[in-house]
């Protein structure tokens, strides 16, 4: 029902220490963020205490404290969907609102004239008793499970001082500009309540060395990092990665027993040929992949530094039913505004494509992209994803201001220059042999084509088909 959380196997860790606390009746979570902790805390009878300075935070800390806020839509919210008044009224019921308006918050000053925004809203709108019913029992029911004993809306560094000696201190706070990604992330949904943030500082190295100081200079305390920090080694207890080349979670504490949690990868082999060093087919398909097939030719055939995401669809190119390439799909939530270089809304991202190595072909990439913007792969988004997808986005990183894979079949949307190992989720990416330490973040897009996958071949065959890898040679039959 909320949004994010910390992973499972962490707050496995946070809670078999806490419950080690046997002379702690109290316990308070710095940064509480989406209260994963409090939920994951809430059986053990400790009296919980949390702070943050979002709104959405404030609104569910002090609802589940037993002092709820009176969310009052903002005017402009409020002109834009007059229906969401209708179920507006008691505190469980603003609450339901406010969470479903994570959602709705996107669609705020986007015009009505635009096709794909007015459908939005239109869907919204007839589906919105039904989705803020349900929603409202849950807000209802968890209440039977969590209870807050005190919620603060304050500034952490300030907060932290208040504790209280003898009390237990639980933080996984935000790292390395993190925070700055939470504010934003939330900006817009903060647009559509009346809300006067509290006064905070957006912590940096010296308030982050400050705030662990002070949780730490007690008897019971427990702390998350995404790096390892070597002057508390002797506090380890934990470290968690949940998947491969995943970023690490590092868990301190006082005492307890010391955890390690390791990536488990699910692997199930492609049982159809690959194509090797003949020549291509003429007849060419596309192929649903399930979770492990899309692992196990990931780990064959993509970069090695690429950090893999969650795919929401992968898809295999076939030609004459031998596998040429893969690329991957995923409709999950992202920061990039795609809408303001890609008319053809809404856009699916691109999450990751790669070719066999194997065959003959130096640009047999480039058929893998042009296939992932084929009619036929639009018309799997439109399935899979439940979203008529107009477009195409994806990110790559590389030494020139541009790329040649996607060149001629994309258009540079974005060309970015920043060191992104120095970035949150970089942390423990090599920085002088890595994919992400190149010198340009480029972003890559276009609309789908609407060419069906036999035209695709054939116009791929005829730009790109005679350009072969130096140095092959053919093997004899």
């Amino acid at each position: 029902m909320f949004h994010g959380s910390i992973p499972s196997d962490m707050c496995r860790i946070v809670r078999e220490h806490v419950s080690l606390w046997t002379d702690v009746s109290d316990v308070y979570n710095v940064c509480c963020g989406n209260f994963t902790v409090e939920k994951t805390l809430a059986t053990l009878g400790k009296n919980l205490h949390s702070c943050d300075v979002l709104m959405y935070s404030t609104a569910i800390g002090r609802y589940y404290a037993d002092d709820p806020m009176d969310l009052v839509l903002t005017e402009q919210a409020a002109s834009e969907f007059p229906w969401i008044l209708e179920e507006h009224t008691t505190p469980d019921k603003q609450l339901a609102t406010m969470l479903l308006c994570t959602r709705l918050a996107p669609l705020m000053g986007k015009k009505e004239t635009h096709a794909y925004w007015a459908k939005m809203r239109k869907a919204y709108e007839q589906q919105w008793p039904d989705l803020h019913a349900k929603t409202t029992a849950k807000v209802v029911a968890a209440k039977e499970v969590l209870r807050l004993k005190s919620y603060a809306a304050e500034d952490a560094l300030t907060w932290v001082d208040k504790i209280p000696d003898g009390a237990g201190v639980v933080s996984y706070p935000p790292f390395h500009g993190a925070g700055k990604a939470f504010v934003r992330d939330f900006a817009k949904l903060e647009e559509m309540f009346e809300w006067t943030p509290p006064e905070f500082t957006i912590m940096e190295d010296p308030e982050l060395a400050y705030l662990i100081e002070r949780i730490t200079d007690r008897d019971h305390w427990l702390l998350g990092t995404n790096e390892e920090v070597p002057e508390m080694r002797p506090f380890l207890r934990g470290r968690t990665r949940t998947t491969n080349r995943g970023i690490p979670i590092y868990v301190y504490a006082k005492s307890g027993p010391t955890r390690l949690v390791q990536p488990h990868q699910k692997t199930e082999a492609w049982q159809g040929p690959h194509l090797a060093d003949e020549e291509i087919g003429d007849t060419i398909s596309l192929a649903v992949l399930s979770g492990g097939q899309f692992a196990a030719l990931r780990s064959a055939y993509m970069n090695a530094n690429i950090r893999p995401g969650s795919e929401s669809l992968a898809v295999a190119v076939l030609v004459d039913q031998k596998l040429v390439g893969v690329f991957a799909y995923s409709w999950a939530p992202t920061l990039g505004n795609w809408g303001a270089h890609l008319p053809q809304q809404p856009t699916v991202y691109m999450l990751s494509d790669f070719p066999v190595s194997t065959s003959r072909y130096a640009k047999l990439s480039k058929l893998v992209i042009m296939a992932a913007i084929s009619k036929e792969a639009q018309l799997l988004t439109w399935r899979h994803g439940h979203r008529r997808y107009q477009s195409l986005a994806t990110t790559a990183f590389t030494k020139r201001p541009v790329s040649m894979k996607y060149r001629g079949v994309f258009r540079l949307l974005k060309r970015g220059q920043k060191d992104v190992t120095k970035e949150d989720w970089a942390k423990g990416i090599d920085p002088t042999d890595s994919y992400y330490a190149q010198q340009y973040q480029l972003q890559y897009g276009a609309p789908f084509s609407g060419k069906p996958l036999a035209q695709v071949l054939a116009e791929w065959k005829k730009r790109y088909a005679k350009d072969i890898k130096p140095g092959f040679v053919a093997r004899t039959p």
